[in-house]
């Protein structure tokens, strides 16, 4: 056991940006991560923006925007797009915040680009960037730090002692061996659970590790429900599953590609005839699944994006303009060869799209300094919650990870210097190490892909972007029901310890069980449609009094859900 004093937990921008903070105070920092640094977590897919008031864009980043564009409007248009379910200190925080911390990334060498116009914001506000690039700018401070990094180490339990964090438990899976890291301060930034749904535009990762552990470790989860699907990724073939492409080549992007169901109706009229496809994701991703679900949809399930009313040389001019530096060759994008596709879409042909699950705005609950209400504990980035409300704006994840990444290491390293190093109890250890290693002492029973293939089938069922009573009771029965399964027959049929993707898997069902039982119910007790959350049974949203926060916690190992005044000391919404 090894005694630190900031344990950052996660390899994104903002975990990379906590630890970055907590050794420039001067504390011990090391970060873990479940893949490798720099190649694993959201911010290694993020081709996009970053959002930014047009006046701090001309004025600290040198960029062409609007200058009369202010942080004021852009919390604004932040907490209107959240449905005034925002924690309106964070928000405020994040879009006053930003600008500067994206200025010392470019200082450090991230190329930015002019900003996009996205739904939602009123004005231009996203400034480009790449993630990848993003991440290389923050290595550069933690190898002149000398931060101690620890990658493939898969954390599954935080570890308390009278209710204040100790440190961390989890398997080093290069050397199969289970390790016990005591910590002051730990931080999570683990990202959301997208895994619990099965397309996904997320790595594969990010299966709501984060959540789960500080649940369990009495912390409390808000706004759960809120989960952002991701309209118009591709649906074949099978590698391209998920893959945004589509998306930005039209809406993300300004592009007026057209959806059609199939009939050829733009059937967003009937939704928001005003901003028809440049409606934000929350009410593209409903619409589209309304037509599915209503018969109106495609022959593989999905509806179409059309860009044949487009001359071609306006599709050509956007790899100019928008994809920059993004797009390689010959429409090279991510690593994907799209110049077939592009060439059918120039020729006229509809492509069939479908949304995937994109992004969590609920998440662990902590305040400004981005702390839990367990002592020590921290969480930034999109395992926190609150920032977003009901719905994320386009750019305002990458806003999310540079202001809180910043907090919560800062706030983590002054808890450190503060406290002393809590005791790792031997009794919770034991019973740790008896979990994790329980699967590969079974030889039989059931196998992990097995309850991962049906956990996925319960979310998309009956916790995707339509949701009912009776489908969301459903899906809390068929938690219930796995997680017998998991608890006792639960098993590995490789028995080989190092780089043991099945032991792996076998954790990480506890995992998205907890991730998908929180949003199952969170989604249940919310009666309404708000932002993301749409209820067919409740198809309006509830303005006849003040929202509320919907707050999950674990007493006594079981889920508890209850409410609490949302955080509001700017903007109410209209009676």
């Amino acid at each position: 056991m090894t005694d630190i004093d900031v344990l950052v937990i996660g390899s994104g921008a903002a975990g990379m940006l906590a630890a970055v903070e907590a050794a420039r105070a001067g504390r011990k920092t090391v970060l873990l991560t479940k893949g490798q640094v720099g190649r694993s977590g959201a911010t290694a897919t993020i081709t996009g923006d970053c959002s930014v008031a047009g006046r701090t864009c001309v004025d600290v980043l040198g960029l062409k925007a609007d200058r009369d564009d202010t942080e004021d409007e852009f919390f604004e248009d932040t907490i209107a797009g959240g449905k005034y379910l925002n924690d309106q200190k964070l928000a405020e925080a994040m879009v006053n915040e930003v600008g500067p911390l994206l200025k010392s990334m470019q200082e450090l060498g991230l190329k930015l680009g002019d900003p996009i116009h996205s739904p939602g914001h009123r004005t231009a506000r996203g400034v480009w960037y790449s993630g990848m690039e993003l991440m290389q700018a923050i290595r550069k401070p933690m190898i002149k730090l000398d931060i101690k990094v620890r990658e493939e180490f898969f954390a599954t339990h935080l570890l308390t002692d009278d209710g204040v964090v100790a440190g961390v438990a989890g398997i080093d899976q290069r050397s199969g061996v289970l390790a016990a890291i005591r910590a002051k301060a730990v931080v999570l930034a683990t990202g959301g659970g997208m895994m619990i749904y099965p397309v996904q535009t997320a790595p594969e990762e990010l299966t709501g590790d984060g959540q789960s552990m500080a649940l369990r470790a009495g912390a409390e989860l808000i706004d759960m429900e809120m989960v952002q699907f991701l309209p118009c990724t591709l649906m074949e073939p099978d590698i391209w599953r998920g893959i945004q492409f589509p998306w930005v080549l039209g809406p993300q992007s300004g592009v007026r590609a057209w959806l059609l169901n199939r009939f050829g109706e733009r059937f967003m009229a009937k939704w928001d005839p005003v901003n028809m496809e440049f409606a934000t994701r929350d009410v593209i991703s409903i619409a589209c699944m309304k037509e599915v679900v209503e018969n109106r949809g495609g022959p593989n399930g999905g509806v179409f994006l059309s860009w044949a009313h487009l001359p071609g040389n306006i599709i050509d001019f956007a790899a100019k303009w928008y994809f920059r530096t993004h797009l390689r060759g010959n429409w090279i994008w991510e690593g994907f060869d799209f110049a077939d596709l592009v060439r059918r879409i120039k020729g006229g042909e509809a492509v069939e799209v479908m949304p995937a699950s994109h992004f969590f705005m609920g998440g662990i609950a902590v305040d400004e300094r981005c702390a839990s209400r367990v002592p020590g504990l921290y969480a930034c980035g999109e395992v926190a919650g609150g920032v977003h409300g009901a719905n994320r704006l386009s750019g305002n994840a990458s806003s999310q990870i540079l202001v809180q990444g910043t907090a919560a290491g800062r706030a983590a390293a002054e808890y450190a210097r503060r406290a002393r190093a809590a005791e790792i109890r031997r009794g919770q250890w034991n019973d740790i190490c008896d979990e994790l290693e329980a699967p590969l002492g079974r030889n039989a029973g059931v196998l992990p892909y097995e309850i991962k293939e049906e956990l996925q089938r319960l979310a998309n069922i009956n916790v995707g972007m339509l949701r009912t009573e009776q489908s969301l009771r459903q899906a809390l029965d068929g938690v219930r029901r796995l997680r017998e399964d998991t608890s006792s027959r639960l098993y590995c049929r490789s028995k080989e310890r190092l780089y043991n993707k099945e032991w792996a898997d076998a954790v990480e069902c506890r995992t998205m069980l907890d991730t998908l039982e929180a949003v199952a119910l969170s989604a249940l007790k919310r009666c309404e449609s708000r932002g993301a959350h749409y209820r067919e049974d409740f198809p309006k949203q509830d303005d006849a009094t003040p929202p509320r926060n919907g707050v999950i916690n674990f007493p006594g190992g079981e889920m508890k859900y209850a409410t609490r005044a949302v955080r509001m000391h700017r903007l109410l919404p209209a009676q």
